[in-house]
């Protein structure tokens, strides 16, 4: 698949996803997505501190129920090597680009090991963090995967907006989030944000400074309580306020 054709794709994704009327079709829209990457079981949640355990902080369950009460019952996230990585990094990363430290022992082997027994040998995984800290991951998992062009940039940006999508639909929005509007120049400017534009290239096409390109693109994510510019492309897109 060409890089370009991946990206039309993904944002094909985001409009599908964005008019979800329930999690059960954020989880088949995104499912379908994943399987193009070899993928075939995935787990959006939030990532507390490994003493609380994962169940019940899990937004849309796409592992096999077998696996599920494996992991549940073994408490694998307490050891989860992956999981530890996941909460102390901002990078989406392949599982297999990360290796095991010797410290970290027969116990994080065993995960990985029974991962790819339960058929998640080759793994992706996304940590997305929220404006107040809070931390969330989309992970995923099939016994091969497929790596085209810009197929890390594609998974984080559908994996960002699935997360959003299946949030929103479980809970209202945040009230900022609701109350927000963009201005007419903030709008424009987080919409080629969107198509891949940097503050200074945005600075060009608006005739106006890098400095000021930038100091609106913070201005989205303050009111969209985003931390970076992908999640305020998301939100934006998620509540309507640009469209592509």
């Amino acid at each position: 698949m060409s890089a370009s054709r991946l990206e039309l794709e993904s944002f094909e994704f985001i409009e599908r996803v964005s008019g979800a009327a329930n999690t059960n079709e954020v989880y088949e829209l995104l499912a379908h997505e994943l399987r193009k990457f070899g993928f075939t079981n995935f787990l959006i949640t939030d990532m507390p501190p490994p003493s609380l355990g994962l169940e019940p902080h899990m937004i849309l369950n796409g592992w096999s129920e077998a696996w599920t009460k494996r992991y549940v019952d073994q408490n694998f996230y307490r050891v989860d090597p992956m999981a530890k990585h996941t909460r102390e990094t901002i990078h989406p990363f392949y599982w297999d680009e990360i290796a095991l430290d010797d410290d970290e022992g027969s116990q994080a082997r065993r995960v990985m090991n029974e991962a790819a027994d339960f058929g998640m040998k080759h793994g992706f995984s996304v940590p997305i963090f929220g404006a107040e800290g809070d931390q969330s991951c989309v992970t995923m998992g099939g016994a091969y995967s497929e790596r085209p062009p810009r197929a890390r940039e594609a998974i984080h940006l559908m994996s960002i907006y699935a997360l959003d999508r299946a949030r929103a639909l479980r809970r209202p929005c945040s009230k900022r989030q609701a109350e927000s509007k963009l201005t007419d120049r903030e709008r424009e400017v987080l919409t080629w944000v969107a198509l891949g534009k940097t503050d200074w290239e945005i600075g060009e096409i608006l005739k106006i400074s890098k400095e000021t390109s930038y100091a609106h693109v913070r201005n989205c994510c303050r009111k969209l309580d985003a931390v970076t510019r992908t999640q305020a492309v998301v939100r934006a897109m998620l509540l309507r306020q640009i469209t592509l």
